[in-house]
């Protein structure tokens, strides 16, 4: 039966699930679950149930670890920055490479598994049909296999994974084992006590060894986890078995800061079990249920029936050998996956806690990729550009705090590098709000010199605001200011043209991990004010002013020197020779035309500068340029420039990538999805899935330039469907239905007070009056307004 059409009750909307005929064999098979602290990947074997777990706080190292590195004297320091200057001036970019090389610290800290939890049931109990379900509605991860039913799910509001296994015979002996990667410094019944190690290298640090431990206070976190079974009656009295498990580490934050030994982890983790088996299983099962779609119910995407007899990866992969394209064969797969973006984000961060890493909160190996960090020239931002318009705000309260910790443990830096007022964070950070560029004294200065994360981290704050939460300026404001205080002592004078007005710009300055072509044939890194340092620039100097309007506090020093500074900046970014966006000011030939980043058209999109059609068309040929294909992550960023410029054509384009088994393409950047549909880089990054959600949102709504967009770049494979929930800025909820392409309805409510909105489809405009309670438009309504400008 393909398709059976049920619905989620009174949310009216097919129930989305991700269904396998088999346990996992593979760590990418396994499904994920999350209560934003605590992430578990469930395998699955009904006779031997695995979880791999971890813990948002088990990270290396501590916070002394970036203190510890190397790292120039605050002299040496400040005469490599005028050195660098100096040889750009002079034209010797190679020369300024080794002195922006000079200043590199070593590396952040890694992310890292904490253990596996394994149950082995009696032999011969789990005969028969098998099936294995991760429900997306409820955040509940179901295992049945003949008279067994086994749900497992990560509770947010009791603080454990809770496992419960029905079905078994009365009497029947569960047993279940803890081991971990980690060092064990004790073990009592069902409590390991564990000690992170001090250092993690990465992978790209070959000569440094992978893994240290020590024994000073201080230099690592101890961990604890504890589990606990018990037995239990089903509610109709048949025998269940429950096993609760709890994860802590010693420390408080964030950031984090070692606070105790491992046996006081176990204390905390410990309360939390008790508590959870104190109040029974259906009522922790119910409070989960409760608590999650609280957050998930906020918006619901149908684009027809869900296929939930087909396993999941067979649905990917049939789909992607479709010869129109996988949507064209199964356009709900576009729901689903939205749908998983929207539960990965909501597993992976909740407020109190750190933020998704590269990896979110699920990581298996002691030395993850690029030590599943915070990658801040794209990465870590992509992971919550869905947050305001999907309606998940407090999944972002993590990012806020730790844009928060950085711009305190930034200043030192700042100082101390570059003599620079304000705050600085280069191309990494970590739990311990590391803030140094990174790179070892020889990493490349193309991806390990970037001083310029805090701008764009400033934009989030920014979006939480112009999405409506006016609350947070007061909060926000500090942190904005010190952002300018640097951006204002890191900028340089420039040559002007004769009788020209004063220019300003950055040096030495990279655009994120790409490289040009010296005019005898050598690639370089460093130039003098890439595309993407300016739009940064001029996007922050503008939300300077704007804040500082709106708290009454223009006369403040800082902002009267954004004043006169922001007038030599450009507003868009420059066109270049070839006709696409320039990449730096003097406009040499970049050496990776595909790159990967699509840093100088920052501006389209994350950014909201509006295009002109110039700007439009040279955006286009840059994207033309960079082609279609690339990683996970560089597809959603693509499928969103496309939807910013409205060409639902190339949106389809960039949807046949991302909908194909990862692997199914050779190649380091080759995205597509893996059995349980985590994104690939390849490897698996959570990037891809995050920054996804907000992508094929910008095709159905857009509120960027003053105006709320109706179906802007819907691609025809979606011809049908309809949208709940989706937020717009100044704070407009917007329901969508369209039939055949074309809209059908639209419901506008504003989220808190009402407001007046333009309201434009297919080139027309409306303004209206918004209250709390609903505006209906029916897509005749735009027939009789005027055309947009």
């Amino acid at each position: 039966m393909h398709g059976s059409g049920r619905t989620g009750g009174s949310r009216g909307r097919p129930l989305t699930i991700l269904s396998y005929p088999a346990p996992a064999t593979a760590w990418l098979e396994a499904l994920p679950l999350g209560n934003g602290a605590l992430g578990a990947m469930c395998w699955g074997d009904a006779s031997a149930p695995r979880f791999d777990l971890n813990d948002e706080t088990a990270w290396s190292g501590g916070p002394r670890s970036e203190r510890l590195q190397r790292g120039p004297d605050t002299g040496t320091a400040r005469d490599l920055v005028a050195g660098a200057r100096a040889h750009l001036a002079g034209g010797r970019p190679i020369d300024a490479e080794a002195a922006v090389i000079a200043l590199q610290s070593d590396y952040t800290q890694a992310f890292l598994p904490l253990g596996t939890l394994e149950l082995r049931l009696p032999p011969g109990a789990s005969p028969g049909t098998y099936r294995r379900v991760l429900d997306l509605d409820d955040a509940v991860h179901t295992v049945r296999s003949g008279p067994l039913t086994q749900r497992t799910v990560a509770s947010c509001p009791h603080g454990v994974l809770m496992h419960v296994i029905d079905g078994l015979p009365p009497g029947a002996v569960v047993e279940v084992s803890l081991t971990s990667p980690l060092r064990a410094v004790g073990r009592t019944g069902g409590t390991l006590l564990l000690r992170l190690p001090s250092d993690v290298a990465p992978g790209h640090e070959p000569t440094r060894p992978p893994v240290s431990w020590s024994d000073v206070p201080g230099a690592s976190l101890e961990a604890a986890v504890v589990t606990r079974t018990v037995r239990a009656r089903t509610p109709e009295g048949g025998p269940r078995v429950v096993v609760v498990t709890a994860t802590a580490t010693a420390d408080r934050g964030p950031p984090l800061a070692p606070a105790g030994t491992a046996t006081d982890a176990a204390a905390r983790a410990s309360s939390r079990v008790v508590a959870a088996v104190l109040a029974g299983s259906d009522r922790v099962l119910a409070a989960h249920i409760e608590d999650y779609r609280r957050l998930a119910d906020r918006v619901g995407l149908d684009l027809g029936p869900q296929d939930d007899d087909t396993p999941t990866d067979v649905r990917i992969t049939r789909a992607a050998e479709h010869p129109e394209g996988p949507l064209a064969a199964d356009p709900s797969l576009a729901a689903l996956l939205f749908d998983v973006g929207r539960y990965l984000l909501v597993s992976s961060s909740r407020p109190g806690g750190l933020p998704a890493t590269l990896q979110g909160i699920w990581n298996n190996s002691m030395q993850p990729p690029w030590s599943s960090n915070y990658t801040t020239n794209i990465n870590l931002q992509m992971n919550y550009w869905s947050a305001d318009v999907a309606q998940l705000p407090e999944t972002a309260e993590p990012l806020l705090d730790l844009i928060e910790s950085l711009s305190v443990a930034g200043r030192d830096t700042a100082r101390r590098l570059y003599g620079a007022r304000g705050w600085v964070v280069h191309h990494n950070s970590d739990a311990w709000a590391y803030s140094s560029p990174v790179g070892g004294g020889h990493g490349d200065p193309s991806w390990a010199f970037w001083p310029m994360a805090g701008p764009w981290l400033v934009r989030h704050l920014t979006e939480r605001i112009r999405f409506g939460d006016r609350d947070l300026l007061p909060r926000a404001w500090p942190i904005i200011r010190g952002a300018a205080e640097f951006a204002l002592d890191w900028m340089v004078e420039l040559p002007a043209p004769e009788g020209g007005a004063p220019v300003w710009g950055t040096s030495p300055s990279t655009s994120p991990e790409n490289r040009f072509l010296l005019p005898d044939g050598r690639p370089a890194s460093l130039g003098t004010s890439s595309t993407m340092d300016l739009s940064l620039l001029h996007e922050l100097f503008r939300t300077v002013l704007d804040t500082a309007a709106a708290l009454g506090c223009s006369s403040d020093p800082v902002v009267r020197e954004v004043a006169e500074r922001i007038d030599a900046l450009p507003s868009v970014p420059p066109v270049g020779a070839d006709g696409g966006i320039r990449e730096w000011s003097d406009d040499p030939v970049a050496v990776d035309r595909r790159h990967r980043p699509l840093s100088p058209l920052y501006s389209l999109y994350p950014g909201s500068v509006p295009f002109d059609e110039e700007h439009r068309a040279a955006a286009t040929r840059s994207l033309l340029d960079r082609g279609d294909d690339s990683t996970g992550w560089s597809l959603a960023w693509k499928l969103a420039l496309w939807a910013r410029l409205g060409r639902p054509d190339k949106v389809s384009d960039l949807l046949r990538l991302q909908f194909r088994p990862a692997g199914s393409v050779s190649g380091p950047f080759a995205g597509g999805l893996y059995p349980n549909l985590f994104a690939a880089h390849p490897p698996f990054q959570l990037d891809g899935n995050l920054g996804f959600v907000a992508a094929l949102a910008e095709t159905l709504v857009q509120s960027h330039e003053g105006r709320i967009a109706l179906l802007p770049a819907l691609p025809p494979e979606l011809a049908t469907g309809r949208v709940r929930g989706l937020l717009a800025r100044p704070g407009v909820l917007v329901d969508l239905d369209w039939r055949n392409g074309e809209l059908v309805t639209a419901t506008l409510t504003a989220r808190d007070t009402p407001l007046e909105v333009v309201v434009s489809y297919r080139g027309h405009i409306l303004r209206r009056s918004v209250g709390t309670t609903g505006c209906s438009l029916a897509a005749s309504a735009f027939t009789g307004g005027g055309r947009t400008g």
